[in-house]
């Protein structure tokens, strides 16, 4: 009842008034002392009044707490996600079920632990950092995602939300955790990485060689052009083809042609071991290789390399006017990017080094020097 207490505080004020009644109609007394008693009985009324109402308002609270208390817990132990109270040591001291549930263990286990002891030592590091933050009240609260190790080993992503909770003092000395349990999120987001991973990697290979394609050659030519004209460094591009290879494909057919460039391009992967040297097929039967930061002789020895791998392919190539197997004539310049040149410039003397390999008699490298003819 609301005002339990104040009706009890009136019913004595009430009965100690029916007592005075029937005392003086048994007893006289003086006059004075009547009056007296019956200002001090009046003057009770309002100190039982407050009275009550203290007693009322206090057992509201208790009742509101109990309340609060019981609706806590059942959330605590019903709730669809796990949730813990830490407190600023790290250490869990209530567990619900689902958090039970997700890391293996139980309740009177988990208190034994702290959060070190069942996170990855990465993740471990960072939520001590933010709990550290929270508990010291820098911050209200914090969410991240980590992952927990479960007691049989498995690892279980979650992403936790954390904030400062009051004890029963009303301080702020322990510390809520909700986690939510996202492996089977997580899982589904790395199968999609390595999907988009793979995708790009297939967008910029060529379908028949494995090699870069033409596209993937322009964007990172592109890109090695602007980081050497930055750095004042030499970038070198070596371009060669396949000698009469339309004669080629001619006696052998395009099947044994389309072997012939793969077996090409798979010894690239072997003589461009140069970690920041790319090959890519440039078209056809053209191949082009961009070798950053390497002088013209650097790129002539790597192109050398490959010219006498090509023929100890041994490719049979009867129609070829120079030789019995497979040979490729190879262009090589070289250039310090500025700003009187732009990509294209490289590309053209490469171009017109392979052409002039070809007017030379094919199955040789010539080199030209691209920064000399600029200027």
């Amino acid at each position: 009842m609301k005002y339990k207490g104040r009706l009890v505080g009136i019913t004595l004020v009430i009965l100690q008034l029916i007592m005075w009644i029937f005392h003086h109609k048994l007893h006289f007394t003086e006059t004075g002392n009547k009056i007296f008693e019956m200002i001090m009985i009046v003057f009770y009324i309002p100190i039982f009044w407050i009275l009550g109402k203290i007693y009322d308002r206090n057992k509201h609270h208790t009742k509101e707490l109990k309340t609060s208390n019981k609706r806590f817990q059942t959330i605590f132990e019903k709730a669809g996600i796990g949730v813990a109270l830490i407190d600023q040591n790290g250490r869990p001291v209530m567990v619900n079920p689902k958090l039970q549930e997700m890391l293996g263990y139980s309740e009177s286990e988990l208190t034994k632990l702290t959060l070190n002891d069942i996170s990855v030592p990465e993740d471990a590091q960072i939520n001590y950092e933010q709990l550290h933050k929270l508990v010291k009240m820098e911050i209200e609260s914090y969410t991240l995602e980590k992952r927990y190790i479960r007691k049989d080993g498995q690892i279980v992503w979650g992403e936790v939300t954390s904030s400062l909770f009051p004890n029963n003092q009303g301080d702020f000395s322990y510390v809520i955790g909700m986690v939510n349990d996202i492996t089977e999120r997580k899982a589904t987001e790395q199968k999609l990485m390595k999907l988009n991973q793979e995708l790009e990697y297939r967008s910029n290979r060529d379908g028949l060689t494995g090699i870069a394609n033409r596209r993937y050659f322009d964007e990172q030519f592109d890109f090695e052009w602007t980081k050497a004209e930055k750095l004042k460094q030499p970038l070198s591009l070596i371009m060669f083809d396949l000698d009469f290879f339309k004669n080629y494909n001619d006696t052998y057919g395009h099947i044994m042609g389309d072997n012939c460039l793969k077996s090409v391009a798979r010894l690239l992967s072997g003589v461009t071991d140069y970690p920041i040297c790319l090959p890519a097929r440039y078209g056809g039967e053209e191949f082009a290789i961009i070798v950053p930061n390497s002088t013209l002789r650097d790129a002539e020895i790597i192109a050398e390399q490959i010219r006498l791998d090509v023929e100890e392919l041994k490719l049979p190539h009867k129609q070829s006017v120079i030789s019995p197997f497979v040979t490729i004539s190879v262009g090589v310049a070289s250039i310090i990017p500025d700003s009187g040149s732009n990509s294209e410039t490289l590309i053209h003397f490469a171009d017109q080094a392979l052409y002039q390999a070809k007017l030379n008699g094919r199955n040789q490298i010539y080199c030209l020097q691209a920064v000399e003819l600029v200027h």
